[in-house]
């Protein structure tokens, strides 16, 4: 009776998750009507072009949506980035060497100057934001405690974080989320846009050259038969004629394999892309041993430390970034001597 009831269970914890999917999948099927449009533009208009293009791109589109849902609703919940964090939070300890440090990279934000002109007559007290940084260690030596002994000139590792960066500010976490997810998909049409833009240029500096090579080779056959009706020496011009015609059929060929995009080639570019979202970015989760001076510490080791996990993200052509949603109060922002009277921060 009991294993029936635990089956019993299981079969009605499974309905009710597909009956959630189901009402997701339902809600999400609005946004991505509202979305194709936007997506054909930003990429190639002539995919309008192609018979039944938005069902073509219906399902890409949704795969796209839920992967940058799952990517940024894997980022832990934010923390607080304060003077008073500094000192108690070991991931903001981590991050920052200093307090004006910390305070400098927020108060120099383009993105938060815009979020407070935006939200001025709002006052709000705070924000949220993406907060990415750059990762790197190095070999240091230093001072271990072993047992009872101070060792001197240890090898050690040190954890450094670097060109901080900050994106989506929103005046609470959820709409940071949100705005993280358009700026990933973004990213991923962004994407679909510059391989488009790259056949393009391909094949019209192929056509180029060709035109070229075209004059060329008509200029060099003008010349070899002049020189020939003049009795003068035409090997050199004629070994210039082979060589320019073999030129000549490699573009050719190579046109023929790298066509223009059409209507129907852009679409299928733009689904290869919004269909292998993890092609684009990719996220891992690992954890950190640090002690307050910022060095690695051995998981066998019995030093004081910090423990800390962290989310790194890789973007195609970009180094990795860790990353983390910031909660800043914004009357800890350094004033700007240039704002004006009525504006302590801009």
């Amino acid at each position: 009776m009991k294993l029936f009831n635990n089956r019993l269970s299981g079969l009605r914890e499974s309905i009710h998750r597909r009956r959630q999917e189901k009402t997701t999948r339902r809600d999400r099927s609005s946004d991505v009507e509202d979305t194709i449009e936007a997506v054909v533009q930003g990429t190639d208009a002539r995919i309008r072009l192609v018979p039944g293009y938005r069902k073509k791109l219906q399902e890409a589109i949704y795969s796209s949506l839920e992967f940058s849902d799952f990517i940024v609703d894997s980022i832990p919940a934010a923390i607080e980035i304060s003077r008073h964090s500094f000192i108690s939070n070991p991931y903001v300890n981590a991050f920052f060497t200093n307090i004006p440090d910390m305070q400098s990279v927020f108060s120099h934000s383009s993105e938060i100057h815009d979020f407070i002109e935006e939200h001025w007559s709002d006052s709000p007290p705070e924000c949220c934001s993406l907060l990415c940084m750059h990762m790197s260690e190095k070999t240091v030596t230093g001072m271990e405690l072993s047992g009872n002994m101070l060792k001197r000139d240890v090898l050690q590792t040190a954890v450094n974080f670097s060109d901080h960066r900050v994106y989506s500010p929103a005046a609470n976490e959820p709409g940071t989320r949100e705005g993280l997810k358009q700026c990933l998909f973004g990213g991923l049409v962004n994407n679909a846009l510059d391989r488009i833009m790259q056949l393009k240029l391909e094949n019209h500096q192929l056509q180029s050259e060709r035109s070229m090579l075209h004059a060329r080779l008509r200029h060099l056959r003008q010349k070899a038969e002049r020189a020939e009706q003049e009795s003068g020496p035409v090997i050199e011009t004629m070994k210039a004629v082979e060589e320019t015609s073999h030129k000549l059929k490699k573009v050719e060929d190579a046109l023929l394999s790298t066509s223009p995009a059409s209507p129907q080639e852009s679409l299928e570019l733009v689904n290869s892309v919004l269909m292998r979202p993890d092609e684009f970015i990719q996220a891992r989760e690992f954890r950190l041993r640090l002690n307050k001076m910022g060095i690695k510490i051995d998981a066998r080791s019995t030093e004081p430390c910090n423990e800390i996990n962290l989310t790194e993200v890789s973007i195609v052509n970009e180094l990795p970034r860790v990353v983390t949603l910031a909660t800043v109060p914004l009357d800890e922002l350094l004033p700007d001597n240039n704002a004006p009277a009525n504006q302590l921060f801009s």
